[in-house]
């Protein structure tokens, strides 16, 4: 039998395990990616609590994107060949927190949204202080530049 023309859905993940469902972490699916403030309140106490917390960023920042430009991620996705392994439907997928967001996808956003590397950065840094706001973009750099441990250093002006 040839396959070629079947698309193979993912499996659930395991609980427990590296991969997970980052919408599992807020109490409302459908605000993910579509709001500007944090699935949660409170500290965040896991890596994947807050990875979900970045992926939610990253994805509400692409959608806001896509709106800029007159579009939606069907039509960005139509418009142009995606490279192996990416496509509207895994988009679809991340961007509704039921795949989690690999460095793969935040490599092809980088080259597509200017200064996303800028909000990905500023989201991790915020995410290190639990308390803040991620929807606050008041302190974010144009250019965060980090030393070789990670610490970031002063903007030279």
């Amino acid at each position: 039998m040839n396959y070629d023309n079947y698309m193979v859905m993912p499996r659930p993940p395991k609980p427990g395990g590296a991969v997970f469902e980052p919408r599992s972490y807020t109490d409302n699916r459908k605000k993910f990616g579509l709001t500007s403030s944090r699935l949660t309140t409170g500290p965040i106490t896991s890596p994947q609590q807050a990875a979900a917390e970045l992926q939610h960023s990253l994805s509400n920042k692409i959608r806001e994107h896509l709106i800029d430009i007159g579009g939606d991620m069907k039509s960005f996705c139509a418009a142009r060949e995606l490279p192996l392994g990416l496509s509207y439907e895994r988009f679809y997928r991340i961007a509704n927190g039921s795949t989690m967001m690999a460095l793969t996808d935040l490599m092809f956003w980088t080259r597509v949204i200017p200064h996303f590397s800028d909000h990905i950065t500023a989201t991790m840094l915020r995410l290190q202080d639990s308390e803040k706001d991620l929807a606050s973009e008041d302190d974010i750099p144009q250019t965060t530049v980090l030393d070789r441990q990670g610490s970031v250093l002063p903007d030279e002006k």
